[in-house]
């Protein structure tokens, strides 16, 4: 927990709005696997507080694509083209569907409201999400007995010293990035699988929420 919280000032990523929400939501889900590990050695109201302050944390990253799609519904760009005012109104309603999706999931998240099956769900999404933003497997190959990496790969969002450009990078240290945001988007889809698999503890909407109804009536 110490780790991913002091990684955005040890990396100097202060301001870099994605990362941190991400940092945030990654100690949600580890502070929700601390409350079960301690469950017997703490008591209830502290093991609950725990696992209600993980489960606020969880939702922080969606929370930031939620602000980034509430931006981009709304910076629509004039024109007199009508194919290009159809593209540019299909992708408001696209970013519009989107944004509700995400915040009404943060929501039920951080209250407890059917928090495991909407954490397995927004976990599921986040996995998509990562293989098509950060797919660093596709961006090497071996080439005359040496790596080569793909011209094409984008920058991800980064914070920079002012004095440093994107195109100062090597395709080695781009290429780097990817696999670093890839892993750790894998690492937030694991902290709400926490949820999913411990619950949202006694201070929820849904506090005997079961994610696999059917199962349980046969354990029982």
């Amino acid at each position: 927990i110490g780790w991913t919280i002091a990684q955005p000032v040890l990396y100097g990523q202060l301001s870099n709005a994605e990362f941190v929400a991400e940092s945030l939501s990654l100690v949600g889900g580890l502070r929700t696997l601390r409350a079960h590990l301690v469950r017997k050695q703490a008591t209830h109201v502290t093991s609950a507080r725990v696992q209600l302050l993980g489960r606020l944390l969880l939702p922080a990253m969606h929370l930031y694509y939620a602000g980034r799609f509430l931006f981009s519904a709304f910076a629509l760009d004039e024109t007199t083209s009508l194919a290009t005012y159809v593209s540019s109104l299909s992708m408001f309603v696209v970013h519009a569907v989107a944004l509700v999706a995400l915040a009404i999931g943060s929501a039920f998240v951080a209250a407890g409201l059917r928090s495991r099956l909407v954490a397995s769900l927004l976990a599921l999404v986040n996995i998509g999400c990562v293989f098509h933003q950060h797919p660093f497997v596709r961006f090497v190959r071996f080439e005359n007995g040496k790596w080569e990496y793909d011209e094409d790969m984008a920058m991800p969002r980064v914070a920079l010293p002012t004095d440093i450009s994107p195109d100062d990078f090597y395709l080695r240290q781009v290429y780097d990035l990817h696999r670093y945001y890839f892993f750790l988007g894998l690492s937030t889809s694991g902290a709400l699988l926490l949820l999913a698999q411990f619950g949202p503890g006694k201070i929820a909407v849904h506090k005997d929420e079961v994610l696999l109804p059917v199962a349980a009536r046969a354990q029982d």
